[in-house]
């Protein structure tokens, strides 16, 4: 499917970005790759939970989706204004909303598409999409996505984990994975947007962590689990 985002700022400029999907890249091909900067390389603040090796791959496989939009972001501001559209395949989406907020919808996107095998398992809870993503928003989705999953792998006669003993583990993956991109980030922008969306995903990460408990209570009362 077609994936094309465009940020329309207060002073006139637009920026582009198209999403492809990258999960199956082909990642001896990916380390061939001339001109890269340096904060993409594997080594640059590698995560410790990240499953690669430098023998077998030059570069990050999320920080090098996320090259064109660093560099066309690294002067941009958290708070200017934008006119943030989502085009697709399924239709178009279009909101106001800060440079933060947008380029956070956009990042996740990339990164979720990228060859990371962490990361692109998260990738089809984007088919139901929401272009402002909130932290109960992010929470149902991921909730959603891993309850899914866990009735696919049941479906096949797999163990399954719908007492979610895992989920936490599952957040925890995508806490680490953003962190260390974040650490990647934080010298490259000369402005703050890029770092305060990075910034975002790792604590709306470290809520689902937190509310998990808190959020579930509501799911139960909206589904009327207490009456």
């Amino acid at each position: 499917m077609s994936i094309h985002y465009q940020l329309k700022i207060e002073t006139g400029q637009t920026l582009t970005f198209d999403i492809h999907d990258h999960r199956s890249a082909d990642l001896v091909e990916m380390s061939r790759s001339s001109d890269i900067p340096d904060w993409v390389r594997l080594e640059h603040h590698q995560g410790s939970i990240c499953p690669y090796d430098s023998k077998d791959t030059k570069y990050c496989p999320a920080a090098f989706e996320l090259q064109d939009l660093i560099a066309q972001c690294s002067d941009q501001i958290s708070y200017e204004k934008v006119e943030f559209s989502r085009i697709s395949d399924d239709g178009n989406l279009i909101t106001q909303a800060d440079m933060q907020t947008a380029l956070f919808a956009v990042i996740a996107e990339k990164v979720f598409s990228s060859a990371c095998k962490i990361l692109n398992t998260r990738h089809w809870s984007m088919d139901y999409y929401s272009l402002i993503m909130t932290p109960e928003n992010v929470f149902y989705r991921s909730l959603s996505s891993y309850l899914v999953r866990q009735f696919l792998l049941s479906s096949s006669g797999r163990k399954a984990d719908f007492q979610l003993n895992d989920y936490e583990s599952f957040v925890d993956e995508a806490v680490n994975i953003f962190g260390s991109l974040l650490e990647r980030l934080r010298r490259v922008s000369s402005k703050d947007a890029n770092n305060n969306a990075i910034v975002r995903l790792v604590m709306i990460a470290q809520l689902l962590r937190i509310s998990q408990d808190k959020w579930i209570d509501d799911l139960k009362h909206k589904a009327g689990i207490y009456i």
